[in-house]
C-alpha cells in the first residue's frame, strides 16, 4: 500500500524485506483466513507479507466490521502487540492466498536493536495512524483523543526531528479545546490518557516531550 501524505517531510512508503526477518517462520494462508482477531490477548507476534494481501478491519459501535486499509507485498503488521499493546487493535483477514513470515518476540527484539529498522518502524506507524484516522473521520467516529493525536503527530517540530521525540510548548487546554471543537475539561481528561501512556511527558521548563512511538501505541 503506497501512502503519500504531504506533511513537509518524507512520507514515502516504508520499505521492509524478508531479509530484515531472517529466522522468521514461513506461513501459507488461504484466502478468507482470519489471522488476527481484534481484542485478542493471546499470542505475541508480528507478520511480514512476502506475497498476498490482507485487510485490516475494526469493529464499529454497531458491531459491523469496517475496512481501515489493505496491505500487500513487503509490508509489516501486528507489531504493536510486541511494543506494549495489551491486545490486538484490529482484525486481519487474507483476501487472497498469502505467503507470510511470523516474527517472534525474540526476533523482533533483535531487529529493534538496529537504528535504521527502528526508524522505519516509526515511519510506518505514523503512516498507519494517519490512514486509520482518515477512515474514522469518514465514519464520523473521530474522537477528541484521535483529533488531539493527529495534532500532536503533525506538529511542525517533527520536520526537524531525526528521532522518536520532540520537545515543544503546547497550547493551553482551553486553546486546544477551541482548536479541536471540544471543551477545555474534555481536553484535560484526554491529555491525562496521553500522560499515563507516556506519549506526552511534562518537563520542568514548561516544555512537553512527545514520543511518536508511544503515540502510535496509544492510538492504534
Amino acid at each position: 500500500m503506497d501512502v503519500r501524505i504531504d506533511l513537509g517531510w518524507s512520507m514515502s512508503r516504508t520499505t521492509f524485506t524478508a531479509g530484515d526477518f531472517k529466522g522468521a517462520t514461513p506461513m501459507t494462508l488461504k484466502r478468507g483466513t482470519c489471522l488476527i482477531y481484534e481484542g485478542d490477548v493471546r499470542e505475541q507476534c508480528a507478520y511480514f507479507i512476502i506475497a498476498g494481501k490482507v485487510d485490516i478491519q475494526t469493529e464499529c459501535y454497531d458491531g459491523t466490521q469496517t475496512l481501515l486499509y489493505s496491505l500487500t507485498n513487503g509490508t509489516l503488521f501486528g507489531e504493536l502487540r510486541l511494543m506494549g499493546a495489551q491486545a490486538r487493535t484490529a482484525s486481519v483477514y487474507t483476501t487472497e492466498k498469502s505467503e507470510l513470515l511470523k516474527i517472534s518476540p525474540i526476533l523482533w527484539h533483535q531487529c529493534m536493536q538496529d537504528m535504521d529498522f527502528l526508524r522505519r518502524v516509526h515511519e510506518m506507524q505514523l503512516q498507519r495512524y494517519l490512514e486509520t484516522t482518515k477512515a474514522a473521520s469518514r465514519l464520523g467516529q473521530s474522537t477528541v483523543l484521535h483529533r488531539l493525536g493527529t495534532y500532536l503527530m503533525t506538529l511542525p517540530d517533527w520536520h526537524h526531528s531525526k528521532g522518536d521525540t520532540i520537545h515543544v510548548i503546547l497550547p493551553s487546554h482551553g486553546q486546544l479545546g477551541r482548536m479541536l471543537n471540544c471543551t477545555r475539561e474534555r481536553v484535560t481528561v484526554v491529555m491525562r490518557q496521553f500522560y499515563e501512556s507516556g506519549a506526552v511527558t511534562k518537563e520542568t521548563d514548561g516544555y512537553s516531550r512527545i514520543s511518536r512511538m508511544y503515540l502510535a501505541n496509544l492510538l492504534g
